[in-house]
């Protein structure tokens, strides 16, 4: 009975409406109303002599008999095409209304056409008997129509359990998103929403996560259940009426510089999806429909997504979706760059650029679509072709001349920003950088044909693509960032597919051979480094147990995913006297935790002192000088960043300090976001030398230290609570022992020798009581280990050197050194 109610309700009001979507195309496809009202519109009207100055007789004649001929043709050509569609009209309307008899009353007409065809066939009535079968086929095939569409209506999730949802054939692709073949026990578990959830847990999927992957599976299949509906409006209207650029100029010129995105979109954006930027394209769409300052700049970064909203304004134009005021207009986009190709000469570029703005204008339905276009609109040109504003100007005015540029941020607050004579004929459309979230959208509808056959991504794989790269890539910015990462992890899954899907392990191995630092699961050598991290940096740091366990300590939590995304990978002020192991534990670390020394900006802030030193650290517009920290960040953006005395810097630089390790990143001077986010950042300073060398001979405990030598600082006011509390761990270094000094001069003795092998193959030996010899003649207080390794580049080496120019020894040798020869020189 529900079928019947329907049948005859629902049914019937779908039925109609399917024979209006055809009966509306027709009229629309053939263009009938549009070219009856331009039936005498010039065929292709060439607009190449409309600019032509003054008056030329012959010329004038030939235009005329041109525009007469022209718009005969148009006639015929037009009146030739209405006259089809109304014929196809004509033949749509009545066997609609003959299908539609058929398909209300199949239910009897099934029985009644059946019944007759037996008869007429028993009767001899051949005829007869062939047209009851017929009309009976067609009744049993529009009958069965309505049944598929009775069964196929579309239900609410709410309506749906999950054990129904699980019996449908794309269910299988849920499984195989979080990395599992289905089987009868995962179906099992979904009567338990515990069970379930103990499942999803086992497979690191969150009860919502699980659901938001349903629900695109789902709306990925209902799409292409749309598709296959040819007789749905939107499918209908997906493609180009008859004509419909027959009333506007033939822009010859234009059409060769240009791509049109209007009449079927060559390019890769063809299938692009527009996401999260909505509200954008409803600006757009509303700024183009103005009578005046009808352009627009679409402002955002390499990557954002600003010629996806083109391209999705240009498909919806196509689609008639788009605001009714666009219908019909052609966007295209052309290549500046390629049009100056081989153009030297500033009076030959402009011609070229005014032959084709013309066209653009006077035609009455172009949008031009130009990217990049505040390169062209440079304030200070230096070639032909930089600056092209001049000509821009001519049409601005013009209501039909409409333009949409694209820039980056930095180039329009540079270059066109400050073109006021131009800016008024635009407004600006800012593109924001996705969310997380809309990004893994964009990953997903970019994977609809890559995993037509099977998934191969995991949704566990996906969510690491974006957590990593928001991280690790400061290059550019969501989705492409995503996107490019995507690519790179297929591409190394696919030369050696060890898994049958691609899983987050896999994205963490490449991001860490792309960045070279360890990530995702640890191997057992980095949990056996990790576990002895304070042992392996004692190989090089002498004593200062208490600093080099804070600083292990922090850089685990790090390791395992503890420490704040938001802000730098760890953050330390160093405090103690020179040359007790701050700036050896800081090269310590980067061997450690990024695999070389070397990995490490230093930055001596003695020399920013003065007010202008944020310009030479971020860079300044007005010189056009790039920053000395931005810079470096830029090139080595995992490392080491090691402030040498941090109290000798400009009060404005602690300040701009306090935003790096609070948010982990700052804006240069061109606008540019720099991330800080995967640097270790550490601070030197002497400040509180004597107090903690004080409290040491007191014997004070090291945590008392460290809170009272706080206090000491911040009431000496070298540095205010809010920056000392931005670091992870504020870290004393004590004044070494004399058995702590020995040590670094065997040390620094040891480091010399393999310096001298590797670089003149001289193997020395140093006998006992070098190292006190060392101690005894070269150390100072003042300069703690500075000294001794100065002593021994100085004294020490100075003899070696004198033995080889001597030739008592060469390379290749091997001898010893010991107290008695340095006495006795």
């Amino acid at each position: 009975m529900d079928f019947i109610t329907w049948h005859f309700t629902q049914g019937t009001k779908k039925f109609l409406e399917i024979w209006k979507n055809y009966l509306g195309f027709f009229w629309w496809y053939f263009g009938i109303s549009r070219h009856f009202w331009t039936l005498f519109s010039s065929w292709k009207r060439d607009i190449s002599r409309v600019g032509r100055r003054g008056f030329h007789p012959v010329l004038w004649i030939q235009s005329v008999f041109e525009n007469i001929v022209t718009r005969f043709l148009g006639a015929i050509v037009r009146s030739f095409v209405i006259i089809i569609g109304v014929f196809v009209e004509l033949i749509a309307a009545p066997s609609g209304f003959f299908i539609f008899l058929i398909w209300l009353f199949s239910p009897l007409l099934i029985v009644v056409f059946g019944i007759g065809a037996v008869v007429s066939s028993l009767y001899g009535a051949a005829s007869f008997a062939l047209s009851g079968i017929f009309l009976f086929l067609i009744s049993i095939f529009l009958f069965y129509a309505s049944i598929r569409s009775y069964l196929a209506q579309d239900k609410s999730a709410s309506e749906i359990s999950l054990e129904n949802f699980a019996s449908q054939p794309w269910f299988s692709r849920v499984w195989q998103r979080i990395g599992k073949d289905p089987t009868g026990e995962e179906v099992s578990s979904f009567s338990n929403p515990e069970n379930l959830k103990e499942f999803l847990r086992s497979c690191d999927i969150t009860p919502e996560e699980f659901q938001k992957i349903i629900e695109w599976e789902k709306t990925a299949q209902d799409k292409k259940e749309q598709k296959r509906k040819f007789w749905l409006k939107a499918n209908l209207y997906n493609t180009l009426p008859i004509g419909q650029n027959w009333t506007y100029a033939y822009t010859v010129h234009l059409d060769r510089h240009s791509t049109d995105l209007s009449e079927g979109d060559p390019t890769e954006y063809k299938e692009s999806k527009l996401v999260g930027h909505v509200q954008d394209l409803e600006l757009l769409e509303l700024i183009l429909t103005r009578p005046s300052q009808n352009s627009a700049f679409i402002i955002g970064e390499a990557g954002v997504g600003k010629r996806t909203l083109v391209h999705t304004l240009a498909k919806k134009i196509r689609e008639k979706t788009a605001n009714p005021y666009l219908i019909g207009k052609r966007v295209l986009e052309i290549n500046i760059g390629e049009i100056f190709t081989g153009l030297t000469d500033q009076g030959r570029i402009e011609n070229v650029l005014r032959s084709i703005f013309f066209e653009a204008a006077y035609a009455g339905n172009i949008i031009l679509v130009i990217d990049n276009l505040g390169h062209f609109l440079k304030s200070n040109p230096k070639n032909p072709g930089d600056d092209i504003s001049a000509v821009l100007a001519e049409f601005l005015a013009a209501p039909t001349f409409q333009i949409v540029g694209l820039a980056n941020p930095a180039e329009f607050h540079e270059n066109i920003e400050k073109k006021e004579g131009l800016m008024k004929y635009f407004d600006k459309v800012q593109l924001e950088e996705m969310t997380g979230d809309q990004t893994l959208e964009v990953l997903l509808y970019n994977l609809k044909d890559m995993e037509s056959e099977g998934v191969i991504f995991t949704f566990q794989a996906l969510r690491e693509i974006i957590k990593l790269s928001d991280r690790y890539i400061t290059d550019s910015p969501f989705p492409e960032k995503a996107l490019d990462l995507m690519e790179e992890v297929l591409l190394f899954w696919s030369q050696a597919p060890a898994e049958k899907y691609i899983g987050p392990q896999t994205v963490s191995e490449v991001v860490s051979k792309k960045i070279k630092v360890p990530l995702g699961e640890m191997r057992e050598n980095e949990k056996e480094k990790l576990a002895n991290l304070e042992e392996i940096m004692h190989k090089r740091v002498v004593g200062q147990e208490f600093a080099i366990q804070q600083i292990a300590e922090t850089m685990r939590r790090a390791r395992v995913g503890m420490a704040s995304s938001t802000k730098p990978i760890g953050s330390f002020l160093f405090l103690g006297p020179t040359g007790v192991g701050k700036t050896e534990s800081a090269k310590t670390l980067a061997e450690a935790y990024f695999g070389d020394e070397h990995r490490m900006i230093r930055l001596d802030m003695s020399e920013y002192r003065r007010a202008d030193s944020t310009d030479r650290l971020l860079g300044s517009v007005e010189i056009n000088m790039t920053g000395q920290l931005t810079n470096k960040v830029k090139e080595n953006p995992y490392a080491i960043l090691l402030l040498d005395e941090i109290e000798k810097a400009h009060p404005d630089i602690l300040n701009l300090f306090l935003q790096i390790l609070d948010e982990g990143w700052l804006t240069d001077a061109f606008g540019k976001k720099i991330n800080f986010r995967n640097l270790i950042i550490i601070a030197t300073s002497n400040a509180g030398s004597d107090f903690i060398k004080a409290a040491i001979d007191s014997g004070m405990d090291p945590q008392e230290l460290q809170d009272k030598l706080t206090d000491h600082i911040i009431k000496e006011g070298i540095f205010r609570p809010e920056f000392l509390n931005r670091f992870e761990g504020v870290i004393f270094f004590h004044p070494l022992s004399k058995i702590e000094i020995t040590r670094v001069a065997e040390l620094l003795l040891e480091k010399y020798a393999q310096k001298l092998k590797k670089e003149e193959n001289i193997n020395i030996q140093f006998d006992s009581g070098i190292a006190e010899y060392t101690v005894q003649k070269g150390y100072d207080r003042k300069f703690g280990a500075r000294s001794i390794d100065r002593f021994i580049q100085d004294s020490i080496g100075d003899k070696i050197v004198k033995k080889l120019i001597s030739g008592e020894i060469k390379k290749g040798d091997d001898f010893s050194l010991g107290v008695e020869e340095l006495l006795a020189q």
